[in-house]
């Protein structure tokens, strides 16, 4: 049976940035709560990072809906009783997680840079954050349910909202380490900071965590005609060298092997791992509805 492709583009740059924004503030909240003072640079990059791919994510979903009433006809409707929520619709529990995510990260972003000020603002933020990151994990599943809930036989797997979930959590961190390194650079350090490479160095076991559930998924789909083309013939360059190779193998190995000499290799590394990421959807967004 061919499938008519009625997603595009526009659908795999929201399901990318609506886990990039949902893994920067879950790498925020966990070292705010768990890394102690050391770690306030991290939390304030993913802090500031969070809320503005999600809120890019949903300009592209709208773009890919072709009517921007279509969006706002999920939270609101005319007449009493202003607000809409479908419990029967993904795309409605989508719509309220997307926007309950924004306003909630954006508060906390504001926390985090406020906070210092006021006696109770440590407390406050990482209240907000614990708040936050629940949504953020909601979301970052919600990419994976959104595919796994339609008959499609490569997007009904059981594993596709753990790949897409913990994908998130990488590209949070990814896009965390470029900003941090690039920073560095930016300033001209002598000293790169250690905190760098100890973040690429958790960022490889979330990737060695990835592959493993990469490998379940495409054993749980090995039998379909969808999963045979997407890591055969029909997009098997793109998934076996730019997404196993080069976004997922690659970031592995560099995080595992030790320090880097040059800050650049951390960029370059991470902008894989992005990369990456981006493919990883784009490939299962459209090679489900060949």
């Amino acid at each position: 049976m061919e499938h008519h492709i009625s997603w595009g583009i526009p659908v795999a740059f929201y399901l990318f940035l609506a886990g990039l924004g949902s893994g920067a503030l879950l790498l925020a909240v966990a070292a705010d709560l768990f890394g102690g003072r050391r770690h306030q640079k991290i939390m304030r990059t993913g802090a500031i990072i969070a809320p503005w791919p999600v809120i890019l994510g949903v300009v592209f979903l709208v773009i890919d809906l072709g009517n921007p009433l279509k969006f706002w006809e999920f939270l609101l409707r005319k007449g009493q009783g202003f607000l809409m929520f479908n419990p029967d619709s993904v795309m409605s529990i989508g719509v309220w997680l997307l926007t309950i995510f924004v306003i909630l990260s954006l508060v906390y972003l504001v926390l985090c840079l406020v906070s210092w000020v006021f006696v109770w603002g440590e407390k406050l933020r990482q209240l907000v954050g614990v708040v936050a990151s629940c949504f953020a994990m909601l979301v970052a599943v919600y990419t994976g349910v959104l595919l796994a809930a339609t008959p499609n036989p490569l997007w009904n797997n059981v594993f596709l909202p753990a790949v897409f979930t913990v994908s998130a959590l990488s590209a949070g961190m990814a896009i965390v380490v470029f900003v941090l390194t690039f920073g560095h650079l930016y300033k001209r350090e002598v000293k790169m900071d250690p905190i760098i490479h100890e973040l690429e160095k958790t960022h490889s076991q979330v990737v060695g965590l990835l592959l493993l559930i990469i490998f379940f998924f495409v054993l749980a789909g090995i039998g379909s005609a969808p999963m045979k083309m997407i890591i055969g013939s029909g997009f098997g360059f793109l998934w076996w060298f730019w997404i196993i190779g080069l976004g997922l193998i690659v970031p592995f190995l560099f995080g595992i092997k030790g320090k880097a000499n040059k800050p650049q290799a951390y960029l370059v590394v991470s902008a894989l791992g992005l990369l990456g990421s981006f493919l990883l959807r784009y490939v299962i967004l459209t090679g489900g509805q060949i």
